[in-house]
C-alpha cells in the first residue's frame, strides 16, 4: 500500500494541486476518484467542485469546456445547509472545511477536503447534502437512499404508461380523468415527485415509507420542488397506509402503483457493513477501497435489506396487488441483478388477468418490472 492509502485513508492534499484552473481541479480529481476506486470518477469531481462553487453540473461543464476561469464565490453568498442537515451535523462539516479554504482563495485545497473524503468512501449526496434526479435537485440525508441513475427507469415507464392512458382518453373524446397513483417506500421521494412533476395526467397522489426520518425528507423534497400540495405522505410499513382506511370488500382503487423497495440479499448487506468495520457486534478493520461497498454500508438498512433472497419486500407486495390494482391498472417496480425471474414467477403466481414486461436499464441490465392488471 502507497503513503497515500496509509491506514486506509486517502491524503487529498497530496494528490490535488496548487492549479486554479478548472479543467485541472477536473483532472486531478478525478485521478485520485479513479485510484480510490470510483466507478464514475469525473462525474464525482464535478459534482463535488459544483456543489463546493455554488453553482450546477451544467454550469460547470460550460465553464470548463469553453476554458473559461472558475470564479471563486463569496462564502457568504453560497446557500447554507438544509435545516435537515441539521441533524447530521458531520454532512455539513466537511463542505465548511471546505468553504473556508475558498474563503482564503485555495479553491485546490478546497476541493481537496471533499475529494478525500470521497475517496475514503463517504458518499457524494453526504458531502453535498443535495442530489440530481432527473430535473430534481433532492436533499439527501442518511436517512434515505442515495436516489440512483438507474431509479430513473422506473419514472420514465411511468411516464409512458400515464401517456397511453391519456392518449386513449383522447382517442375517445373524453378529457383525462385524475388517476390515482402510490409510491410505495418513497424515501427521498424521488419518484414520487419526478411523476408528480412530469405526469401528463392529473394525479390523486399517495406516497408511504415505513420510516419516519424519510418521510421528513420527502416532504421537505416535495416542497421545494414544488409538488407538496400533489403528494400525500403516510407513514407505515408496505401497503398497511393505504389499505388500512378501506372497508373489507371494497374495490381495488389504484391505477399506477410504484415501488423501489429494498432489494438487497442481508447477507450481502452484512458483508459491506463488516468489510469498512460497521458491523455491530465486532469492530472490523476496513479490508476493501470498493467505495460501492462502502456506500452501502453507509445507507440505511431498512432502505437496503430485503431479506435472505432479497425478494422479501416485493414478495409481499406482489401478493397485495390485487387488492390496490384496479382492472387496466399498472404497477412499476425495480428490482436487483439477477432477480428478473423470481419476479416474473411472482407475477405469475397471481393467476390468469396479470402480465409483466421487464425493462432493461442504460446497461442492459434488467431492472425493472411492468406489471399489467387485465381489464
Amino acid at each position: 500500500m502507497s503513503d497515500e492509502r496509509r491506514n486506509g485513508e486517502v491524503r487529498g492534499e497530496q494528490l490535488i494541486g496548487r492549479e486554479a484552473d478548472g479543467p485541472a481541479l477536473l483532472r486531478n480529481a478525478t485521478n485520485t476518484l479513479e485510484r480510490a476506486g470510483s466507478s464514475t470518477p469525473r462525474l464525482d469531481a464535478e459534482l463535488l467542485l459544483a456543489a463546493l462553487l455554488g453553482t450546477r453540473v451544467t454550469t460547470l461543464r460550460t465553464a470548463v469546456a469553453a476554458g473559461f476561469p472558475l470564479p471563486l464565490p463569496q462564502v457568504s453568498s453560497l446557500p447554507e445547509p438544509e435545516p435537515l442537515r441539521e441533524r447530521h451535523a458531520a454532512l455539513a462539516e466537511t463542505l465548511q472545511i471546505a468553504r473556508a479554504a475558498l474563503a482564503a482563495g485555495d479553491a485546490p485545497a478546497a476541493l481537496s477536503a471533499l475529494v478525500s473524503e470521497r475517496a475514503n468512501g463517504r458518499p457524494i449526496s453526504h458531502l453535498t447534502g443535495t442530489r440530481g434526479f432527473r430535473s430534481l435537485e433532492l436533499l439527501v440525508t442518511p436517512d434515505v437512499l442515495d436516489p440512483r441513475p438507474e431509479t430513473e427507469l422506473v419514472v420514465e415507464t411511468a411516464l409512458a404508461y400515464l401517456a397511453d392512458r391519456v392518449a386513449a382518453s383522447r382517442a375517445l373524446g373524453r378529457a383525462p380523468q385524475p388517476l390515482n397513483a402510490a409510491e410505495i417506500g418513497t424515501g427521498s421521494g424521488a419518484i414520487a415527485i419526478a411523476v408528480a412533476s412530469e405526469s401528463p395526467a392529473p394525479l390523486r397522489f399517495v406516497a408511504t415509507d415505513i420510516s419516519g426520518d424519510a418521510l421528513a425528507v420527502a416532504r421537505a423534497n416535495a416542497l421545494r420542488s414544488g409538488v407538496a400540495s400533489r403528494i400525500t405522505f403516510l407513514h407505515g410499513d408496505l401497503a398497511e397506509p393505504l389499505l388500512a382506511s378501506r372497508a373489507p370488500g371494497d374495490p381495488a382503487h389504484l391505477d399506477l402503483l410504484l415501488a423501489n423497495l429494498p432489494y438487497v440479499p442481508s447477507d450481502e448487506v452484512d458483508a459491506a457493513r463488516r468489510a469498512v468495520g460497521f458491523q455491530r457486534d465486532a469492530e472490523v478493520e476496513s479490508t476493501t477501497r470498493d467505495l460501492s461497498q462502502i456506500a452501502l454500508a453507509a445507507e440505511p438498512r431498512v432502505a437496503l435489506d430485503g431479506g435472505s433472497d432479497g425478494l422479501e419486500c416485493i414478495r409481499r407486495l406482489i401478493a397485495e396487488l390485487p387488492r390496490l390494482l384496479r382492472p387496466g391498472a399498472a404497477a412499476v417496480l425495480e428490482f436487483g441483478d439477477g432477480q428478473a425471474d423470481a419476479v416474473s414467477a411472482l407475477v405469475g403466481g397471481l393467476g390468469l388477468g396479470w402480465r409483466v414486461g421487464i425493462r432493461g436499464d442504460l446497461s442492459g441490465r434488467a431492472r425493472v418490472a411492468e406489471i399489467r392488471r387485465s381489464g
